[in-house]
C-alpha cells in the first residue's frame, strides 16, 4: 500500500512538470539599453508544485525569486550585483519573449528552450 502510495505521488511530480511549460534550461539573451547583449542559461525546476531556479551567465549564478507561471506569462526576479531585476515573459511552445526591469533601465529578454 505504501509502495503505490509512493509511486501515485511520483507519478503526480512527474505530470505536473511535464505539464509545466517553463520547467527546464532555456538559453536565454538579454538586450540592454546600450546595446549590449549578454547570454543565460535560465533553469527551472518544479519542486513539489512550486518553481524555483538559477539564471547563470558571465557575472554568475543567482536564484530566482518569486519566480510563478500564470497562463502564458513567467515571472521572476533575480539580483545581480545587489540589484533586483524584474522579468516577465511570455512562454509559446519552446520560445521565451519578455522584457526585465531594474532600477533606471530596462531591456528585452529572449530566448529559447534546450530541454
Amino acid at each position: 500500500m505504501q509502495r503505490r502510495m509512493m509511486l501515485l505521488v511520483v507519478v503526480a511530480a512527474v505530470l505536473l512538470a511535464a505539464g509545466n511549460a517553463v520547467v527546464g534550461t532555456w538559453q536565454v539573451v538579454s538586450d540592454s539599453p546600450g546595446g549590449e547583449q549578454y547570454t543565460w542559461t535560465l533553469v527551472v525546476k518544479d519542486e513539489g508544485g512550486k518553481l524555483s531556479g538559477t539564471l547563470t551567465g558571465g557575472p554568475g549564478q543567482f536564484p530566482l525569486i518569486e519566480p510563478k507561471l500564470e497562463g502564458d506569462t513567467f515571472t521572476c526576479k533575480v539580483t545581480v550585483e545587489e540589484v533586483t531585476y524584474a522579468i516577465q515573459s511570455k512562454i509559446t511552445g519552446s520560445k521565451f519573449d519578455g522584457t526585465w526591469k531594474g532600477p533606471g533601465s530596462q531591456g528585452t529578454i529572449k530566448g529559447s528552450k534546450q530541454s
